[in-house]
């Protein structure tokens, strides 16, 4: 599928919402087609069966992120995470499943072993009574310690739709430090979503904006419940948002298409793959490029509990 112009976005939306989304159905369903059998051996192996969230969101074993093994046995290697395409570089974020109390310590390992600076967490950790994620950093001033790593909350602001923590993560043996800022999104429904596209909007360019004026480290990592789902749609957003201001088009289908090669299901939902164009063409109207007399289309009553 080709790519969109930008002063055709409006129009290809459009044509794809008539008839209750139906050429936005057509599209998500060929995606779903397009299953890939690559080998997820190492996610699958009896003895990390306890550190996957849920059994059939396994990463692919050629884009799986391996820790560093502290001792040789067997899976110790293995976090349910996995590297994601970007705009140019094949490795410009980690898509995460959220830590399992079992998991919390691979976590914060992830973290200091992929020197990333940067959290992006798209869940809360309780959603309509089900434990979504367990809760990775500390309540309070006091220190956490998870293995050889200390995590101490430094500050926090809490906004109406998002809370920006920054974190402090000590390497007690290696005698070093690692800033960590943590971007919290807390008002996006389990593979439901956002009711608007303006505060996704709003954070996904507070949350680039600190990735171009902090470019050291490693990849940031975005994890919601399953890490497929919301995190799949956030990364998409970011990556097309660029591509639209790089190319002046932009190919929602053959990104998603190419994020699926590397870690199964993500967008996971017809709805979030609705939403992602309905914020591509709000950012397209907040910046005079689009009309904006369509606007009610941005409200999401029939995917709000899906």
């Amino acid at each position: 599928m080709e790519d969109i112009r930008a002063e055709d976005f409006a129009d290809h939306v459009m044509e794809k919402e008539k008839d209750s989304n139906h050429g936005f159905e057509e599209e998500y369903e060929q995606l779903a087609l397009e299953s890939h059998s690559l080998s997820q051996t190492v996610a699958s192996a009896p003895e990390n069966s306890a550190k996957n969230r849920y059994s059939n969101v396994l990463p692919y074993d050629w884009s799986r992120v391996a820790l560093k093994p502290p001792q040789e046995e067997p899976g110790s290697d293995y976090i349910n995470a996995s590297f994601m395409p970007g705009l140019e570089n094949p490795q410009e974020f980690i898509a995460a499943q959220g830590p399992l109390p079992q998991t919390v310590g691979d976590f914060w390992r992830l973290v200091w072993e992929q020197q990333s600076r940067t959290l992006v967490m798209l869940t809360n950790c309780v959603e309509s009574g089900l434990v979504k994620c367990e809760h990775y950093w500390p309540l309070d001033a006091k220190t956490c310690t998870h293995g050889h790593l200390q995590v101490t909350l430094k500050g926090e602001e809490v906004l109406e739709n998002w809370t920006v923590r920054d974190l402090m993560l000590q390497h007690m043996q290696e005698q070093n430090t690692l800033s960590v800022r943590q971007f919290h999104y807390v008002t996006w429904p389990d593979h439901g979503v956002p009711r608007s596209p303006d505060p996704m909007l709003a954070f996904r360019k507070m949350l680039r904006q600190w990735l171009d004026e902090n470019v050291g480290g490693g990849p940031p990592i975005v994890h919601c419940s399953a890490g497929v789902g919301r995190t799949g749609t956030l990364i998409a957003l970011d990556v097309l948002l660029r591509q639209l201001e790089r190319d002046r088009c932009v190919g929602p289908f053959s990104y998603v298409r190419k994020m699926r090669e590397s870690r199964p299901l993500m967008v996971q939902t017809e709805a979030q793959y609705v939403f992602l164009h309905q914020c591509i063409l709000r950012f397209l109207q907040q910046s005079g490029q689009a009309p904006t007399d369509n606007g009610a289309a941005f409200e999401n009553p029939l995917y709000e509990n899906v």
